[in-house]
């Protein structure tokens, strides 16, 4: 039996282990990025294949959320999805990843130990687990994205935000 079927693990359980692992790097949950090629695929023309009558409606970017956002204190970023259970997991898109794949160094899933192998982690993603113990381990290294796109005004607007809500300003 694995750790994930032991313990009732939480995205928040995850990502603790993770911030007391990098106590050095500041740690963000939840960050929402917008992603405007998200809707791309209803271009006039795909609309117009498509057979749909009529004019094709406005489409809005679509928000992307991930679970932590680490800093290391240098110029490295990494994206963390936590994933608890593996239907969870099975919903995941490369739709889902791109726009923070495009502004991070690194793109890692974190999860219950063994509740996912290696081989079912997509090229240049990662892999951490944590164990029940807390501990974080590496399974698979993300790939680095040695030049990410400059992270969108519109998160930094959101953590100041929120750093403002916190007091710190």
């Amino acid at each position: 039996m694995t750790a994930a079927a032991l313990i009732p693990y939480t995205a928040a359980m995850i990502l603790d282990a993770i911030a007391r692992k990098h106590s050095d790097c500041a740690l963000v949950r939840e960050v929402l990025v917008t992603d405007p090629d998200a809707d791309r695929f209803a271009s006039a023309d795909a609309w117009v294949a498509a057979g749909r009558p009529g004019r094709m409606p406005q489409f809005e970017p679509t928000a992307r959320r991930i679970d932590g956002l680490l800093f290391d204190g240098g110029q490295s970023r990494t994206a963390i999805e936590v994933k608890i259970s593996r239907s969870d997991y099975l919903r995941e898109t490369d739709a889902k990843r791109r726009v923070w794949r495009a502004i991070t160094n690194r793109f890692v899933y974190a999860t219950p130990a063994g509740l996912l192998r290696p081989d079912e982690i997509p090229d240049g993603c990662g892999l951490w687990e944590v164990d029940d113990a807390g501990r974080v381990t590496i399974v698979k290294r993300a790939k680095s994205n040695r030049n990410p796109e400059p992270v969108p005004h519109q998160v930094l607007v959101a953590l100041a935000y929120r750093l403002k809500r916190k007091g710190t300003s």
